[in-house]
This record gives structure tokens, C-alpha cells and sequence, in this order.
């Protein structure tokens, strides 16, 4: 069940004294100071003036300086699939095989479907997801526009775990005036993934930048919004399958909802796990 599609990309802190950090693909934005001490260690700090070489210290007035292989990847790990039937939809195979999504109007054919109480994990063999500048994760589900500005959905609960015993979920909120009622309104799922349309695909589309979801589709998510330097796992459920708080009933569906459907999970930043 596991493929890998990677390119490499070497995260490093710069060897002099300028104040700069652990930097990401474009050299231009150090990464967020919880990815910095998950990848450096306790006590790493950003370069600073006494700083004398590239070395790896943590002494006052210096940092250690990274250089962590850290490619950006789609999930390539089945870690859970509870309703997976090993054929057709019900292949977990095809949520980790590549990303190949049908555009604003159409659906993917290359995905795995959760059922409407099911849940799917999927991982990164054995690599941790870093917290970096911007978005962290994004999430390729099949949603569809049609219509006067309606969207064709399967909201998901996204949750994170570095254990897979524990799981935080990222904040969302569902917004519709009457939250009794399913909205096929994208804006009224803050938080959610499984909104926006996949544009990105695999053969017909690869020059997309799959970690702008403006561009290439799917929900975007920042580990800093959890305050969390890095994860290793990321659940995927329907939103029906949880309670909203503001209502104390399950989030509502779209009477032909089915469960959502997974095209893919990709992360921007990683890191070999200790």
C-alpha cells in the first residue's frame, strides 16, 4: 500500500552568524521556531553574534545548525482503514498512490471512500510532518462546484497525532445561519477539509504547486494553529460523525453524502522521526 513520491530537498540553517534559521526549499523564509528546536533538539537556538562555525552547538549566543533531509511528500502509509474492502473505492491503496484530482466541476475517480462512521489514518513511513512557514498539510479530498455558487461536499474532521494514541483536531466551526440544516456553501465550513475542489493532478496537471491550495486545490492546514512542532499521523472522518458543539447534534450531511472520498494528504515539511 505504500508509495512514495518525494523529491529532495535539504533544510539548512545558514552557517554564519546572521540570525537566520533552519530555511525552507525557497531559502528565503526560516521555519517556524517549534520546527526548530523538533529538528535541532531542546535548547537549539537561531544563529546569533559568538556564533564561530556551522557546528552543531547549543551554548549561549550560538545554534545548532541543521541539515535535515526533509522532502515534501505525499502520505504514503495506510496506518488505519476500518472500512477498506482492498477493491475499487474501498482500496486505501488509492489515497496514498498520488494525487489526481477532477478539477472545479468534476470528481476523481482515484480515491478512497470513508464511510459515514468510518475514519482513515494515513502516515509518512516513520517520518515526522514539521511545523513550516505557511501551510503544513493539505488535504485532496473530491468536492465539486455546481450551480449558483454551491459545492458538492463531504466535510472532514482533520486531527494529528504523533503517537496514534492521541489526537488533536484542528479548529473548525461550522457557520450556517441554521446549523440544523446542511449548507452546500464552502464558507460555512470554517476548518473543515473536503471544501475545495482538486485541481493538482499527477499526470495531467503536476506543474501546480500542490502546497497552494489558491492554485492547486484541497484544504490547506498550519500545525502552528495547534501549536505543534511536528506530527507523524493525520485522521481523516466525516464531519457527521461529530458532534457540533453549538448544536450538541452531529454536524449535518448532504442527504446524498456517502462518506468522503481521499485523493491524498501531502506535507511540505519533513524530517526523519527520532
Amino acid at each position: 500500500m505504500r508509495t512514495t513520491m518525494a523529491w529532495a530537498l535539504l533544510l539548512t540553517s545558514w552557517t554564519g552568524c546572521d540570525g537566520g534559521g533552519p530555511m525552507s526549499p525557497d531559502a528565503a523564509t526560516p521555519m517556524g521556531d517549534a520546527a526548530v528546536e523538533a529538528v535541532c533538539g531542546d535548547g537549539a537556538r537561531q544563529p546569533g553574534e559568538g556564533c564561530d562555525d556551522g557546528n552543531a552547538e547549543t551554548g549561549d549566543g550560538c545554534s545548532a545548525t541543521c541539515a535535515v533531509e526533509a522532502p515534501a511528500a505525499d502520505a504514503d502509509e495506510v496506518v488505519d482503514a476500518p472500512d477498506a474492502t482492498g477493491e475499487g473505492f474501498g482500496d486505501p491503496s488509492r489515497a496514498v498512490n498520488g494525487v489526481r484530482g477532477g478539477g472545479l466541476t468534476a470528481q476523481s475517480l482515484d480515491v478512497y471512500s470513508i464511510s459515514l462512521e468510518g475514519h482513515l489514518v494515513l502516515g509518512w513511513s516513520g517520518r515526522r510532518v514539521m511545523d513550516g512557514p505557511g501551510v503544513d498539510l493539505v488535504v485532496f479530498e473530491n468536492a465539486f462546484h455546481y450551480g449558483d455558487g454551491a459545492t458538492f461536499m463531504d466535510p472532514v474532521v482533520v486531527e494529528v497525532s504523533s503517537d496514534g494514541e492521541t489526537w488533536v483536531a484542528f479548529p473548525h466551526d461550522y457557520v450556517a445561519e441554521d446549523e440544523a440544516r446542511y449548507s452546500n456553501r464552502a464558507a460555512d465550513w470554517r476548518g473543515f477539509a473536503g471544501r475545495t475542489p482538486v485541481l493538482f493532478h499527477e499526470e495531467e496537471r503536476a506543474e501546480l504547486d500542490r502546497f497552494d491550495p489558491e492554485e492547486a486545490g484541497g484544504d490547506g492546514f498550519d500545525l502552528a494553529d495547534l501549536g505543534l512542532a511536528s506530527i507523524r499521523y493525520v485522521r481523516l472522518s466525516p464531519a457527521s460523525a461529530h458532534t457540533n458543539p453549538d448544536t450538541g447534534a452531529p454536524f449535518p450531511r448532504d442527504p446524498v453524502s456517502d462518506g468522503p472520498d481521499i485523493d491524498g494528504v501531502a506535507a511540505r515539511w519533513l524530517a526523519e522521526a527520532p
